[in-house]
């Protein structure tokens, strides 16, 4: 598929990176990583990181693995926008010092906010990825996709502050219809934004608002302004609905999942009939045995 290509760098042990998109999710990362594709950089979104590194992401989270590993992930890749990645920018920053960063940010906090709490509802209306279900530690049992997946999403909702902020103290108001606590939220965003413009060099740094088009984004890359509108991208319809949640269901590691699950259960009901099979065969020996020698019983 176009969206996982990766481009070989032209010059062996050459850093192709070239753009870090630091932006927290919902800040337009998926607007910008169209928009760096356009200029004719190669990307990895959400999706690519997922398919191509969720082991290697589980080795830099639970593992310790160093933060070298970073330029073997990604280098061959020009730009990486949205989670993981985005975590890790501290380590991609130094990993890839001639890259640039741009850090996503919306009109305010609040719209932030906004965002993440449609995508919030968007996500416990469709039951997607719900660990509370009776069957997920059945499924969770059965594929090892899904506890590598699992893990990974483990540590972008309390990194992202999404899913897990269930875990904060809760309020109950017209603004918070799921619990989620729209101060901590707003807080959080402040802070990471912060840190971003602290670490990094304001010479490697833009603060982007998809809004503002293509002109800010092109003369920081030094790129010509492309005879295109902007990519608007991932935008949430009327009803709240995001349609890259939708999409997650679609990549290739979720197909490999359900796979693994259907092929785990076809085995399961494989041995329990053999073993019904087998039982059978031996109950009428078991019967012949106990009416030959009485003491058994």
């Amino acid at each position: 598929k176009q969206w996982y290509q990766r481009r070989v760098a032209i010059t062996a042990g050459e850093d192709v990176m070239k753009v870090i998109g630091a932006g927290l999710p919902k800040t337009g990362t998926t607007s910008l990583g169209a928009a760096l594709k356009v200029l004719g950089y190669s990307v990895h979104d959400h999706e690519e990181h997922i398919v191509f590194n969720l082991e290697n992401y589980l080795k830099l989270i639970y593992e310790g693995a160093d933060a070298s590993l970073l330029k073997k992930m990604y280098g061959d890749v020009d730009a990486v926008v949205d989670t993981p990645s985005c975590f890790f920018w501290r380590e991609l920053v130094q990993q890839f010092p001639d890259s640039k960063v741009v850090l996503g940010v919306r009109d305010s906090p609040e719209k932030w906010y906004d965002s993440v709490l449609s995508h919030c509802q968007y996500m416990q209306a469709a039951n997607w990825w719900d660990n509370n279900k009776w069957y997920s530690p059945l499924v969770m049992l059965l594929s090892p996709t899904v506890r590598a997946f699992n893990r990974l999403y483990n540590f972008i909702s309390v990194k992202a502050v999404i899913v897990n902020v269930w875990s904060a103290p809760k309020v109950t108001s017209p603004r918070a219809p799921l619990g989620i606590n729209p101060t901590i939220l707003k807080n959080h965003y402040h802070d990471y934004n912060d840190a971003v413009k602290q670490g990094v060099p304001a010479d490697r740094l833009l603060v982007f608002n998809v809004k503002e088009g293509w002109g800010p984004l092109c003369q920081f890359l030094g790129q010509p302004v492309p005879d295109c509108p902007f990519p608007r991208e991932n935008q949430a319809k009327g009803d709240g609905a995001v349609p890259v949640v939708d999409q997650m269901n679609k990549i290739d590691l979720l197909k490999n999942a359900r796979y693994e699950i259907i092929k785990n259960v076809s085995y399961i009901a494989i041995a329990v009939g053999v073993i019904g099979v087998g039982m059978g065969l031996l109950a009428p020996r078991v019967t012949l045995l106990k009416e030959s020698l009485p003491w058994i019983n």
